[in-house]
């Protein structure tokens, strides 16, 4: 006896079933390659308008930050206003002497600690002189951080006067 083989029958049923969606998925293909040389051919007709005064920095990675240096003369970018608001920000942290919330604590040795959540630093800040070189300072207040940094003090100047701490017996 002969084995038949077996031949696949197309069922126009299912044929039927599939063609709406494989001319769907062709209508979509098809919009976004539209879609995408529309895009570009208005990117290209539309030349970049840069002020004269804009420069192109590139970023260098120093010491685990990204910095913007200008490739043509080597120096720093200046801070923009957003940023020398998020520097002073993170300054005013650290540089705060306000014992507001903290707690001194009297243990039974006759010693007193306290828990200073980050307050009361000396902070290492580095700037770039005008010829090029590096200036580092250590300070411990907003002006002297504001002034070594060349960013506007008012943006430092939120410090409370400081309160008398209370005291807990342990």
């Amino acid at each position: 006896m002969k084995k038949r083989k077996k031949t696949k029958k197309t069922d126009s049923a299912t044929t039927a079933r599939r063609l709406p969606a494989l001319i769907a998925l062709a209508s979509v293909v098809l919009v976004i390659a539209a879609i995408s040389a529309v895009s570009r051919q208005l990117v290209a007709e539309k030349p970049s308008v840069q002020p004269e005064n804009s420069k192109k920095y590139m970023t260098v990675k120093v010491a685990g930050q990204d910095v913007q240096v200008d490739p043509q003369t080597g120096k720093l970018k200046p801070l923009t206003a957003l940023e020398a608001q998020d520097l002073a920000a993170g300054l005013k942290k650290m540089l705060n002497k306000s014992a507001d919330g903290l707690t001194q604590v009297q243990h039974e040795d006759g010693s007193t600690s306290m828990e200073l959540n980050g307050r009361f630093r000396n902070v290492v800040v580095a700037s770039e002189t005008e010829d090029g070189k590096l200036s580092m300072s250590c300070v411990d207040n907003p002006k002297a951080a504001a002034s070594a940094l060349g960013i506007d003090p008012k943006l430092l100047d939120e410090q409370k006067p400081v309160p008398t701490v209370p005291q807990q017996n342990y």
